[in-house]
């Protein structure tokens, strides 16, 4: 067995526990990866987000939290470091490269990997996304790289595409509207080789009457 194949072989699924040495399915559904944008632990998007996750392991699913708040993520700086090197050796699964910033994207890139879908729970800053969650996104670049990039190493036509489903949360009242936060996803998701299944829109969710009862959301 060459070093790639066996990184490939002893690589842990993270949605996977281990029973006496064999893998045990919670409920036999689907691994999920659910990722809160928010910069806000208990805000409006991390209570849409519990109550998203109960219904998600309700029907049957398994369900791995991931929450912008709780994470330090750096910008991208573009240095093309995960470009892939062409007399590098990868495992035969591998989907991207690595990224040189050592931050809490290498857990992020493990779960991206894993996962059969993503519900991705967003609420819009000024039509976008919030500024931290634009430095993750931006920190896709590594799968652009391996699947895209001058330097691609994968065959997009027998590539299957894993489902986003983007929950946008806000306040409401922009005329903009929140038509480039769905393009900046579609973006940088389908630079790591997912598509947007679905925009579910909760504006207004969990929203109080009154301006200066949001404070008691911290």
């Amino acid at each position: 067995m060459t070093a790639c194949a066996a990184d490939a072989a002893t690589r842990e699924n993270p949605f996977s526990r281990e029973r006496g040495g064999e893998r045990a399915e919670c409920g036999g559904g689907r691994d999920v990866l659910l990722i809160c944008g928010s910069v806000r632990r208990r805000g409006v998007s991390a209570r849409y987000a519990d109550e998203l996750a109960a219904r998600l392991e309700g029907a049957g699913a398994r369900v791995i939290r991931w929450n912008t708040a709780d994470r330090d993520v750096a910008d991208c700086i573009g240095c093309a470091a995960c470009r892939p090197d062409e007399a590098a050796c990868f495992a035969s699964d591998a989907r991207h490269a690595a990224c040189v910033i050592d931050d809490d994207m290498g857990d992020l890139y493990r779960l991206l990997d894993a996962a059969d879908e993503v519900h991705l729970v967003c609420p819009v800053y000024f039509a976008g996304p919030t500024g931290r969650f634009k430095c993750v996104l931006d920190r896709l670049q590594p799968y652009w790289e391996w699947r895209i990039g001058p330097a691609a190493r994968l065959n997009r036509s027998c590539e299957v595409k894993r489902p986003v489903h983007l929950h946008v949360i806000g306040a409401g009242g922009d005329p903009f509207g929140y038509d480039a936060l769905v393009s900046i996803v579609r973006s940088a998701f389908g630079s790591a080789g997912f598509f947007i299944a679905d925009v579910v829109e909760r504006i207004g969710w969990g929203q109080p009457g009154e301006e200066d009862a949001k404070q008691r959301f911290s």
